[in-house]
């Protein structure tokens, strides 16, 4: 008995020493190359590129403002484009008590808004972001312009979102235990493969790992807030969805025709059946991470939704 015992703790403290040994490796890997800007329940790291109207880009669960860097090179000639780390993301950081619903996420972030001095901005959402980018909409009518969806989450799951449905632990201690031992010799063994089902049928592009900030998301911090975020999301979305029908400013939903993270057709028609005037567009043989792989057509999608608030 005192054998078996002893091996537990052996695997235990194994686990736990390569989970800090392979966070300290990404840490060693990145740096904030932005600004930070501390908040009501947390920091909000951000970077700021271009010159022009203000557009805001939100990523979506697991991401970081670095997944937008190529998107942020081609909209910055035509906009001051601020990438932000949603709270708890990337380095952006979120403190131990404070929520991680949609509403506390949009507080947090017009509050930053409102410190850097952007007092109207047009705002732009990947996935989870796109949930978040529609709350701030209901939240700040008058400072949101405009509202372009990128394969967002809009309407409460009714199933897994494929390889990151792992991330629905609503028990804390379940939780907090995960992140510091199993998961990252997991994601360190199977992360290439989960990658390449989040971005199907489209390949990752190989400079997504270090330039688009893809490593971040195997940080034990990065599934743990993740994890915080995923089992609020359900919540949040039941308590905005009714509000769409609120939202003035001009809307638009861009998927990737063969999305296996998220429907297109019931994230879609949550928007479209609320604000009438809201535009879509699906782009054939594209998958979830569109923000990356079809940059040039996210772009001009953003700018004719924005075009429509002059």
């Amino acid at each position: 008995m005192l054998t078996i015992l002893l091996i537990i703790i052996c695997i235990f403290v194994g686990l736990v020493w390569f989970t800090a040994k392979m966070d300290s490796s990404i840490e060693s890997s990145f740096r904030p190359s932005g600004k930070l800007t501390p908040v009501e329940g947390g920091i909000i790291h951000w970077q700021k590129q271009g010159n022009g109207p203000s557009l805001v880009l939100i990523h979506g669960l697991l991401g970081n403002s670095n997944n937008f860097n190529e998107l942020t090179n081609t909209l910055a000639q035509r906009y001051t484009v601020y990438s932000v780390d949603r709270p708890g993301s990337g380095f952006s950081s979120r403190y131990k008590n404070t929520s991680a619903s949609f509403e506390q996420q949009s507080k947090m972030l017009l509050e930053w808004m409102e410190k850097e001095g952007i007092e109207e901005a047009s705002v732009a959402g990947h996935s989870m972001g796109g949930g978040i980018a529609l709350r701030l909409a209901i939240d700040a009518p008058r400072v949101i312009k405009s509202v372009s969806l990128l394969c967002p989450l809009t309407t409460p799951l009714r199933g897994g979102a494929g390889p990151l449905s792992i991330l629905y632990i609503p028990n804390e201690f379940v939780r907090n235990s995960v992140a510091k031992t199993i998961v990252s010799p997991l994601r360190a063994r199977l992360g290439r493969k989960q990658v390449a089902q989040i971005f199907h049928p489209e390949p990752v592009p190989a400079s997504f790992s270090v330039e688009g900030g893809g490593m971040l998301a195997l940080h034990s911090r990065s599934f743990y807030e993740g994890s915080r975020d995923t089992v609020s999301a359900q919540g949040s979305l039941h308590r905005q969805q009714s509000s769409y029908g609120e939202i003035q400013c001009p809307v638009g939903v861009l998927y990737g025709e063969k999305d296996t993270i998220l429907k297109p057709s019931e994230h879609i028609a949550a928007v479209t059946s609320a604000i009438d005037s809201a535009v879509q567009k699906v782009i054939p043989d594209a998958g979830h991470m569109i923000p990356i792989t079809q940059v040039q057509t996210c772009a001009d999608f953003i700018v004719e939704i924005d075009s429509k608030a002059q």
